[in-house]
């Protein structure tokens, strides 16, 4: 309700993060309801007449997520890219971490097995993008954060761009929004790519970093021109 307003609130992801309690109190006082960023019954109330003619409150946070992409122009150099995995992946990273820089992008690995864990270090780095690696005993899948507001479009136009250019390599691959922790904590678009078999991955790191290299650019690319096509 708060981003339908105008609100910076970043994502709406459901967590009560502090964009979130600055942005209440800002209402608070805006409203003349005080401003200690508690949500009461009062808050709530004029929370909710305000924005029930105004509709849909994704439409305000995906013109955020975007402009922050977009202000970096449509190219890979000077952005800042977070690559992570869960364990044992440590090649694929590499050679992903090794392709984007040649690009001219600075690029952060995160190896850890909790992905709140490395949601807190990408968001600290202030990556663009982030691109996580997972292997499980189930059908290979691409995800991108779907909460119950919002979807982040970038992230899903990224995974559905990574799965589309490997589909050669290891078969069709849903794309699915999911709100996992990584997904869902992470600041930025986030995608996370999981395979079943990690000799499979392994044997073809070097191509699947290829791919997510040209699908990071390519989306950069696509915003930029979005955004110059509007000016």
């Amino acid at each position: 309700m708060l981003s339908t307003l105008g609100f910076t609130v970043g994502r709406i992801d459901g967590i009560w993060g502090p964009l979130t309690a600055a942005a209440l109190a800002d209402f608070q006082l805006n409203m003349g309801l005080g401003g200690d960023s508690v949500c009461g019954g009062q808050t709530l109330q004029t929370l909710q007449r305000l924005v029930r003619p105004l509709g849909d409150a994704s439409v305000v946070a995906h013109i955020t997520e975007t402009q922050r992409l977009e202000s970096g122009g449509g190219q890979l150099a000077g952005r800042r890219i977070a690559v992570g995995e869960a364990g044992g992946l440590e090649p694929v990273t590499a050679s992903v971490r090794r392709e984007i820089g040649r690009n001219g992008a600075e690029v952060l690995t995160v190896h850890h097995p909790d992905w709140s864990a490395q949601a807190a270090q990408v968001n600290r780095f202030g990556a663009a993008v982030y691109i996580g690696f997972e292997v499980k005993p189930a059908a290979p899948s691409i995800s991108f954060f779907q909460g119950r507001h919002f979807v982040s479009r970038a992230g899903q136009k990224l995974a559905a761009d990574i799965a589309h250019r490997l589909e050669p390599m290891f078969g069709a691959i849903p794309t699915n929004g999911m709100g996992l922790p990584m997904l869902r904590e992470s600041a930025m678009p986030a995608v996370l790519c999981r395979f079943e078999r990690i000799d499979v991955l392994l044997e073809r790191n070097r191509e699947v970093a290829d791919v997510v290299t040209q699908s990071t650019r390519d989306l950069l690319a696509d915003l930029h021109v979005a955004e110059a096509s509007r000016e």
